[in-house]
């Protein structure tokens, strides 16, 4: 230990001096009296701040360390917050989608309830002959008012009967201050769509009544020919006021971006967006929003764009949404919207993501502490180690004179040990024989594992090439993007480079446990878990010989008792002489069922190749025994793992079946309580 802290402490010596040399070096000078500036005071100088600087330099070390633990420390809070933050607004926007839903079918179900009534009005003789005679008083009396018993009944807005020209002849609202009477409506969209195409549909606030509606129109036949436009006007009042009670602000806006429905009156009639020439003279021309303030924009700024029907925006400062007292977080809200069915609306529903941020905040904060409290239990770790390697150098004098004291014993009792070899002698070549055997089953264990990683090598490779190729690329455009100034490409660049390597490592990984050679441990496995792990590792196989896989996983867990190293080793096992066996097939398909009956649990293994001879099945678990092409295969991975499940006491069995060949793996169902102590 001493000569080792000398060889550190000459090294230290070699690699810290030449920087301090240079620093210290004097200019020469031309005073032949100071020619050498080495005096002994001068020497004495340097060697004090020499001596400073390296009783400083652990300090310095203190401080890099708890700077990295502090960075370790915001990083990971500020990456769970991101993380929370997205799921968070992921369950928003799932829950808002629902909720449209409900939204969408108030508003077109308010719109479907009335549109029989202009058909109703069609079949009507009265009306027919106040087309054909508009004139006459009594049909012009007869008509208002069964145009108003209907209107009563089905609790619409207004029924009115127009001519070809657009003019009213006969309305429900006829004795009102506001009777359509004798107006005309031919610039209105749905008089013009019901002339030229039978039916016409329209949003916008009443020319006469100032009253917003939807207007539905359909043209009025007699003898094969047109001869005047049925209209009903409803009101949609009644879903904005449900809409005003809840929590949430529900907008409708039309094909413009124009709000005409809102839990919000503010907003009513005011654009989303900035509208185009052309559609401010088409509203004008129809006087759809012909009220103060119309058109007006809203101010919704999009922040981010989370999907086609989903960002995040925020309100403009003067909103009643934006931030106050109660609110401290930016004015940023959640929109999501989606297409009324029938018409070219949207519905949109806005809700306030304060609650996301204030959990992802709580993450992050919990996450701090977690990573704060780990980082304290490391440095007490550390400083524990130190003390104790102090109280060892101590007790290292004691340990010298309990050496000498040891050594009289051991010559004391050296005759005893010469005649208790002899008897070990006898004991260890009895042992040696068994220990030879389970020697030569450890082998072909390993053996067995290391035949499936070669075959496996192929599609690993291709698995690695990949993220390694990606890793060259993303490299050096962040050494670009670098060397541009350009940190946000250099940061994304960088994450997605982080991305790979864990793809890596987790692929290494894998290998690395697969190929580890260590004794049987018993214990409670959990079957999904080796079913996983060995589809893992035979996945590039998979994808490179286009088989299909259907596991069959089980409802609940299922654990068994077995050494989970050496049962994921039989799977794979399993799982690689499927896929041999499906070389030569069209349709290939590896199928895994999954059952217990409480006491046993079983494992199939299923394929959709020729399926097994009566002479392999005689010789199935028989050593060197293959099917294979000479240098395929040594014909021992049955073998071996059919003495791999006898030492989990379960058993391998093979069949067909209709499509192929199957194997079955039964095993000892694990016990409750060892299953969750495992877990």
């Amino acid at each position: 230990m001493l000569a080792a802290r000398g060889r550190r402490r000459r090294r230290l010596q070699k690699t810290t001096w030449p920087p301090y040399k240079n620093a210290y070096r004097r200019p020469p000078r031309h005073d032949s009296h100071e020619r050498n500036p080495m005096t002994p005071s001068t020497q004495a100088s340097r060697a004090g701040r020499l001596a400073a600087r390296l009783s400083a330099r652990p300090w310095v070390i203190q401080g890099i360390k708890v700077v990295l633990l502090l960075s370790l420390i915001t990083t990971g809070a500020w990456r769970v917050y991101l993380y929370a933050e997205r799921t968070e607004i992921g369950d928003m926007r799932d829950s808002a989608k629902h909720r449209l839903d409900i939204y969408e079918s108030a508003v077109t179900g308010a719109i479907a309830r009335y549109d029989y009534l202009t058909g109703l009005l069609n079949l009507n003789p009265d009306v027919i002959a106040l087309l054909q005679h508009p004139n006459d008083p009594v049909l012009i009396d007869k008509v208002n008012r069964y145009l108003a018993a209907v209107n009563a009944d089905a609790r619409t807005n207004t029924l009115y009967v127009m001519d070809l020209q657009g003019t009213t002849l006969a309305a429900s609202n006829w004795n009102t201050p506001i009777s359509f009477v004798g107006a005309n409506f031919s610039f209105r969209p749905y008089f013009i769509d019901a002339m030229k195409n039978g039916r016409g549909t329209f949003y916008g606030l009443g020319t006469t009544s100032k009253q917003a509606g939807y207007f539905y129109a359909e043209r009025i036949y007699a003898g094969g020919k047109p001869i005047g436009v049925a209209t009903a006007k409803i009101d949609l009042d009644k879903v904005e006021q449900v809409w005003k009670q809840s929590t949430e602000t529900v907008m409708v806006a039309d094909a413009n971006g124009v709000v005409f429905l809102t839990s919000f009156p503010g907003w009513k009639f005011k654009a989303l967006h900035p509208l185009a020439p052309q559609a401010r003279e088409e509203i004008a021309a129809t006087r759809q929003y012909n009220a103060p303030g119309a058109l007006e924009l809203i101010g919704l700024r999009q922040i981010d764009r989370l999907s086609e029907n989903a960002s995040i925006v925020a309100l403009p400062a003067h909103s009643r949404f934006a931030a106050s007292a109660s609110n401290p977080f930016r004015p940023e809200y959640l929109l999501v919207s989606r297409p009324v069915s029938g018409t070219d609306w949207h519905i949109m529903i806005l809700s306030n993501i304060t609650a996301a941020r204030v959990a992802a905040r709580n993450a992050a904060f919990d996450t701090a502490l977690g990573l704060a409290f780990v980082s304290i239990a490391v440095l007490y770790v550390l400083q524990r180690r130190r003390i104790i390697s102090q109280r060892l150098a101590m007790e290292e004098t004691l340990q010298r004179l309990n050496d000498e004291l040891e050594r009289k014993v051991a010559r004391r009792t050296e005759a005893l040990s010469r005649l208790n070899n002899s008897l070990r002698s006898e004991i260890t070549r009895h042992k040696q024989t068994e220990e030879t055997l389970k020697a030569t089953l450890e082998e072909l264990v390993q053996a067995g594992k290391m035949a499936a990683l070669g075959q496996m090598s192929a599609g690993v490779t291709h698995e690695l090439n990949q993220p390694l190729a990606a890793l060259r690329t993303l490299s050096d455009n962040a050494l670009m993007f670098l060397e541009r100034g350009r940190t946000g490409e250099t940061q994304d660049n960088l994450r997605m480079i982080s991305e790979l390597i864990e793809r890596m490592g987790k692929i290494t990984a894998q290998l690395k446990r697969f190929a580890r050679k260590s004794p049987p441990d018993m214990r409670a496995v959990s079957v999904d878990t080796a079913i996983s792990n060995a589809l893992f590792l035979i996945e590039p196989r998979l994808r490179k010989e286009s088989v299909t896989l259907d596991y069959d996983r089980p409802s609940a867990p299922i654990h068994v008792l077995a050494d989970a190293n050496r049962l994921e080793q039989v799977l794979v096992n399993l799982f690689a002489n499927a896929l041999d066996a499906m070389a030569h097939s069209e349709h290939r398909q590896l199928s895994v069922i999954v059952r217990t009956d409480g006491e046993r649990s079983t494992i199939t293994v299923r394929d959709t190749g020729d399926g097994l001879s009566e002479a392999a099945q005689a010789h199935l678990f028989e050593p060197f025994f293959t099917t294979k092409a000479q240098g395929a295969g040594l014909g021992l991975g049955l073998a071996i793992s059919a003495g791999i499940l006898r030492e989990f006491g379960g058993t391998l069995r093979g069949a067909n079946w209709d499509g192929g060949a199957e194997f079955i793996v039964t095993l000892r169902t694990a016990a409750q309580n060892d299953a969750l102590e495992t877990e």
